[in-house]
Formats: structure tokens, sequence, C-alpha cells
């Protein structure tokens, strides 16, 4: 995710230059090619290419660039709410596992350090969840990431399952059955944390749906080529009256044609949200965060940092 203030003009420009050369060469060999049918041939001096009927093509693709990026912002704003959600059903666990699982309340759990062992034991894997879940949105294969999160014969079992996350918030549930007794106040208690962890299952059921609902690509591939058309048209209509293109105007029909495809190319960034690209959503830095939130609920005083933003980047 790009922080506030991340873009400023050298990094728009270079974006600008990196992403869209081809479409500003495109423009300038159009607007010279322009230029020369114009002078050696009648082409051009028909009713079909005049202002007005470029005018409605340009606001036809507007609408409908407007409208992919609407439903692009959607799907990013979606994936970063559900996350936030994720942040906060964590403190409430981690809460709950250490208010809510003592001895005083819950006999089987045994002395005080045995509570103490337990509430790491369930928060740390916690921490193995959020982060398994942020791997297989990102496709990756990082699983070693989780070793500070569980025992070596847990992460090795772990291999064996397709998803991953399901499986940890799985063995949450199966670790509190064994602890919690069937005394009535105690069911109350698995009650309430099981909850919760069906309440993580939903936010990992959203992310799924974002991560394999392909955008549909007849709208990609509509929204391009009429990016592609604008660019191409729209040099026309600037088109003087001595069928001469002057300095502003070749300005212009740049600035016109690039605020399309740049519009066009930031619908296709966001509405992909789990793909670990600059506007992707800072998973990594929310893992950090939750993990900060929870070690500290435990009492550790020995917690990472907060993750830092490289290159005006937060992954």
């Amino acid at each position: 995710m790009i922080v506030r203030n991340g873009t400023g003009l050298k990094r728009g420009l270079r974006v600008f230059v990196v992403r869209n050369w081809g479409l500003i060469l495109t423009v300038v060999v159009t607007e010279q090619a322009i230029v020369v049918i114009s002078r050696y041939t009648r082409v051009l001096e028909t009713d079909v290419f005049s202002t007005t009927a470029i005018g409605l093509i340009a606001t036809v693709v507007g609408i409908f660039i407007v409208f992919r990026f609407n439903e692009a912002y959607q799907r990013w704003w979606e994936a970063r709410t559900l996350w936030g959600a994720l942040v906060n059903d964590s403190r409430s666990f981690a809460r709950e596992v250490i208010t809510l699982l003592t001895p005083d309340r819950v006999p089987n759990i045994g002395s005080n350090e045995d509570a103490a062992k337990l509430h790491r034991e369930l928060v740390y894997r916690h921490l193995a969840y959020c982060n398994a879940l942020r791997i297989t949105l990102r496709e990756q294969d990082s699983w070693d990431e989780l070793a500070p999160f569980l025992a070596a014969d847990e992460l090795s079992d772990l291999q064996n399952y397709a998803n991953k996350p399901t499986r940890l918030d799985h063995r949450q549930a199966e670790r509190l059955a064994q602890v919690i007794g069937t005394d009535t106040a105690q069911q109350v208690l698995l009650m309430q944390l099981d909850s919760t962890l069906n309440g993580l299952y939903d936010i990992q059921g959203g992310c799924e749906r974002i991560k394999n609902t392909a955008f549909p690509d007849e709208v990609r591939f509509i929204s391009r080529g009429l990016v592609w058309l604008s660019a191409i048209a729209v040099p026309i209509a600037f088109l003087s009256a001595d069928r001469e293109i002057r300095a502003i105007e070749v300005v212009a029909v740049i600035v016109i044609s690039l605020s399309f495809m740049v519009v066009e190319q930031l619908g296709a960034s966001l509405k992909n949200p789990f793909e670990n690209a600059d506007n992707d959503t800072p998973m990594t830095a929310l893992c950090r965060t939750i993990e900060i939130d929870l070690r500290q609920q435990l009492g550790e005083t020995n917690v990472p940092p907060p993750m830092e933003p490289v290159a005006s980047v937060l992954m």
C-alpha cells in the first residue's frame, strides 16, 4: 500500500513514464500521422471525426472507465475492511483467552503457570494463523515464517494440509475442547471462544472470495481497447482549421490520453488487492501489528517494531 503523501512529483513522473511510455509514443506517432494524412488526403474532412463526435466517444470511454474503477475500488476496500476486522478479532481472541481461561474458571487447566503456557500456545498459534492467511493469499511458499509461532512437529504436520489457515483455526478449536470441561459454565466459555473462531472463518472466507473470484476479463479487454481507441481518436479532434497541430495541442492530447490510461491501470491494480504489489493490502504490516498487540497482552516486552514503508510502500 502506498502510504499517505507517498506519491510525489518524482514518483508520479517515474510511474507515468515507465507504465505509459507505449501510450505516449503511440499518441505522438498518431498525431504526426494525422498531420501527414490531413495534408495529403481528404479522409479527415468528415463529420465522423468532428470534435462533437469524438467528444461523445471520450464521454463513453470515461463512463466505462469510471465504472470499472469503482468496481475495482470496492474489491480493494472490502479487502482492507476484512483485514481490519481480523486485527480487531485477533485482539478480542487474545483478550478472551487470557482473561477467561484461568484455573478458577477452568480447573482442567491446572496451575497459573500451566494457564500461562496455554495462553501463549493459543495466542502464538493465532499469530501463525494470521501469517498463514497472508502467505496463502499472496500464493507464496514461505512457511518457515511460521516457525517462531508453532512447535516443530505442528509446523511439519501443517505441510500436509492444502488450506493451512483452516487447519490452524481447526486446531485451536480442538485444543480448546480438550482443555474446557463439560460443566455448563465452562461450556459457555467454549461457546464464546468458538464464536470468535467462527468469525475468523468468515474473514478468511471473504478474503478467499476476493482472491478466487476473477474480475470479468471482458471488462478488462473492452476498457483497455476503448482507452487505446480514445488515444488514437482524441488527436483528430485537435486538428486546427489549417490541419496543423500546435505544441499546446500535443500536450493537451497527451494529458487527456494519459488520464484515461492511468485511471484504467489504477483500476486494474486495485481489483487484485492480494498480489504483493504497490497497492496491495498491507498484510505484512497488519500481521506485525497483530503480533505486537497480542504479545504485549501476554505481558511480553521484547516485541518487534512496527513495519516501516520502503520507498513509500507499506507491504
